[in-house]
């Protein structure tokens, strides 16, 4: 039997304008932006390549930052078409590869760190307790799918 090696993908999605605090995007909507990134720059080879086995596992929209899980020899493929990309749903942003494993728990210890960073800087600009708690309750959030 043959195990079947992933390549998990760590971003940080970067809108262009500053109004967009949080954004609205779903795991599907990452999906195909992606997908047809590659079909476009690689066409059917480049798309029957990294179709297998591809998903986006976690987003979170206060932080930005998602998790894209591919198979191991179309990582490459995935993380050069990352810094190609404009738009993903109506929305103008780029992606900032941050991180690739090979293990989702490596990924995981690596975005509970980066989103603690992300946590102590903006619990600094808010005054309220309740508005910290309901902050971390947001951000900590690690929900796979």
């Amino acid at each position: 039997m043959v195990r079947i090696k992933n390549r998990y993908i760590v971003v940080e999605i970067v809108p262009e304008s500053k109004q967009y605090n949080v954004l609205h995007y779903k795991d599907h909507v990452l999906t195909k932006c992606i997908l047809a990134a590659v079909r476009k720059y690689y066409g059917a080879y480049g798309l029957g390549r990294v179709e297998l086995g591809f998903c986006t596992k976690y987003c979170n929209e206060r932080t930005k930052i998602a998790l894209i899980r591919c198979s191991h020899h179309s990582h490459k493929f995935v993380t050069s078409i990352l810094p190609l990309i404009t738009t993903i749903g109506d929305v103008r942003a780029k992606f900032h590869t941050i991180y690739v494993g090979a293990t989702i728990i490596n990924c995981n210890k690596f975005i509970v760190k980066y989103q603690q960073k992300y946590l102590d800087r903006i619990l600094g600009q808010i005054e309220s307790a309740k508005e910290r708690q309901d902050m971390i309750k947001r951000i900590m959030e690690f929900e796979l799918n």
